[in-house]
């Protein structure tokens, strides 16, 4: 990017570090910026050197005279994903906001992206947050209505980090104004579900969610379909359903529901704050939601069968998680809101099918060695306790975290952290051999890419290759009886599947599992658009989605499409991901999982830097076992 701001000069002369400039250089060199988007492009250039004094006066200077909305909104993003925003700056760009959201002559555009401005710069500077409050509450419902929108976006924002009567008096009435209607019943909604959170009791915790589903069901009226307040009101169907009913066969009717919401919101979600950002926090909280209904309906589905198939699956990758819902998912730790719930109900199915206790004991029999021995365990003597009338505790209290406390502490980790950390774990173990030695195939192959020794971009790269490998293992055995999205695997004929199916397919298993941040069809990479970009504590990488109906190996398809996958990663690491829908027709057969995924380099035409790029195939086009000759 930096080559961009030879254009940032003074007397001919480029300004590479606006960090060592003097401020009388700034100035001048802004002055002779041609237009808006340049002017916008220097601001959030500039922001790397914000703790400068200089550049602070710069970027107030640009801030004050913009007068295109478009630019401002744009300036405010780069804003918000600054770590922290220094007092000074904040304060000064507090006066400039103000000054454009407060009069009535302005454009209702630029006042919203000032009233989102003011938002970013009053985080954590009290005073400010107060003049902020303050100016809120004098808003009135004749306003113009496009604006009155934003104040019940905002409203909702402080309103769930300082409770207020007042706000929620605003969001009432804004919620009868026709164009900020929607948004004004999702910040209501959103406010009673953090009630549910914070529940101490059952009835505490169901009219908390019986008054949010009123909410987001409002909203999706006024809307027509907004996909947040959809996914809203799906999760917290489930969870009703689940308080009411307990875990039943019925829930799992649910799921494709659950999933749809979560693709449709997930191709519109885009996360572009910080960390510590207050506008940020409503969106990581939709998956949360999403992950706590998702497992409860999938447990749910799995305790309903006739015979407990899946039993070290379930006790992994779902017990665990939803006895610590809280911990797993909310990154809570004092057992109240979706504890209660889901700890009722698991509790209560395990007493009325007292043949799983049968199931525990096998588990354990065959699994003694395991880390999770111990745990499922005390849950078995729990159900034993229940059924025989006794007062149960929580199966789960001191002991669960404690193998995982060891080992990041053997890592390296202080004892604090290393339990923090774990309290935010969702364990799952994945047993299956074959799958754990291709990944470290996979990761052998990958070692010597230079980014790989570098912590995050390590992590990022481990990460990914688990879950498609993860991913490749569950598309190639799951059927269509258990997912029914599956089907566009088994479409033979002239309907083939197009590679839009497998992104969303792919989406959508990224949603449901602990992935990193991602977007889909992101745009400005490379200077196109990735079908999806994934982002870890900085470092960026795209998984590029193509399908082929003539592939002979991976080899071939790192010929065919691995220049555009690099084409998206000139700036940031050397390695991507490729994942193909193959279509060919191998009379309806697919290759071994091992035959699926490989590592492949290039090196662009015109370039020394070699890429690795990740390459894993779904094979379609296919039959199921009994059709197979």
């Amino acid at each position: 990017m930096e080559d961009r701001f030879e254009l940032l000069t003074t007397e001919g002369t480029p300004i590479l570090d606006p960090g060592t400039a003097q401020e009388n250089e700034l100035l001048a060199a802004i002055e002779a910026l041609p237009s808006e988007t340049a002017r916008a492009d220097a601001f959030c250039w500039m922001t790397r050197w914000v703790t400068a004094a200089a550049v602070q006066r710069a970027l107030l200077r640009i801030l004050e005279r913009e007068d295109d909305a478009t630019s401002v909104a744009e300036m405010v993003d780069c804003l918000d994903e600054l770590p922290t925003i220094p007092q000074a700056l904040g304060r000064s760009a507090w006066e400039i906001f103000r000054r454009r959201f407060e009069p009535r002559s302005e454009h209702s555009w630029m006042r919203s992206q000032a009233l989102r401005g003011a938002l970013v710069v009053v985080q954590g500077d009290h005073s400010l947050v107060r003049r902020l409050q303050s100016y809120l509450l004098d808003v009135t419902t004749d306003d113009d209505g496009a604006y009155l929108r934003h104040v019940a976006k905002v409203t909702g924002t402080i309103l769930r980090r300082y409770p207020d009567d007042d706000f929620r008096d605003l969001l009432s009435n804004l919620a009868h104004v026709g164009e900020a209607a929607d948004e004004a019943t999702l910040e209501l909604g959103l406010d009673r579900l953090q009630d549910g959170l914070l529940a101490r009791t059952q009835d505490a915790l169901m009219s908390a969610l019986t008054a949010a589903q009123g909410w987001f069901r409002r909203s999706l009226a006024a809307s027509e379909g907004r996909s947040d307040a959809a996914l809203y009101d799906i999760c917290t169907s489930v969870l009703i359903d689940v308080q009411n009913r307990g875990l039943h066969s019925d829930l799992a009717l649910d799921l494709p529901k659950l999933r749809r919401a979560a693709i449709e919101y997930s191709a519109f979600a885009v996360d572009r704050h910080s960390a510590q950002s207050w506008l940020g926090a409503p969106s990581r909280e939709r998956f949360h939601w999403l992950s706590m209904a998702t497992k409860l309906a999938m447990a749910a589905h799995t305790f309903t069968k006739d015979t407990w198939l899946q039993a070290a699956i379930v006790i992994e990758d779902e017990l665990l998680s939803i006895f610590f819902a809280s911990e797993s998912v909310f990154s809570r730790s004092d057992g109240h809101g979706a504890d209660i719930l889901g700890r009722k109900a698991l509790v209560q199915s395990l007493q009325k099918r007292r043949y799983y206790l049968q199931t525990l004991n096998q588990w354990l029999a065959e699994n003694v060695d395991s880390d999770l021995a111990q745990n499922v365990g005390q849950l078995r003597d729990t159900v034993q306790h229940s059924l025989a009338g006794a007062i149960h505790r929580s199966p789960f209290d001191e002991s669960t975290e404690g193998w995982l406390v060891d080992i990041l502490k053997k890592a390296g980790l202080d004892a604090a952290t290393a339990t923090m950390t774990a309290a935010q774990f969702d364990v799952g173990i994945d047993r299956n051999r074959q799958v754990a030695e291709l990944w470290a195939a996979v990761i052998e192959k990958l070692s010597d890419n230079p980014d790989y020794q570098r912590d995050h971009p390590r992590a990022l790269l481990e990460h990914m290759c688990t879950l498609i490998v993860r991913f490749l293992d569950f598309r190639a055995n799951v059927g269509r009886s258990t997912d029914p999205s599956a089907e566009y695997v088994f479409r033979r004929g002239a309907d083939l599947p197009v590679e839009h199916d497998l992104q969303l397919d792919f989406l959508k298993f990224l949603t449901m599992s602990d992935a990193p941040s991602f977007r889909a069809e992101a745009r400005d990479s490379g200077g196109g658009r990735a079908d999806i970009a994934l982002e870890y504590r900085g470092v960026k990488s795209i998984v590029e989605v193509k399908r082929d109906d003539n592939v002979l190996n991976n080899a071939e398809l790192a010929e065919r499409y691995a220049g555009q996958a690099t084409g998206y990663l000139t700036t940031g690491v050397c390695f991507g991901f490729l994942l193909v829908l193959d279509l060919t027709d191998r009379k309806g057969h697919q290759p071994h999982i091992s035959e699926q995924i490989s590592v492949e380099q290039k090196v662009p035409d015109g370039s020394k830097v070699k890429y690795h790029i990740v390459v894993a195939r779904i094979q379609a086009n296919r039959k199921t076992p009994h059709e197979l000759r």
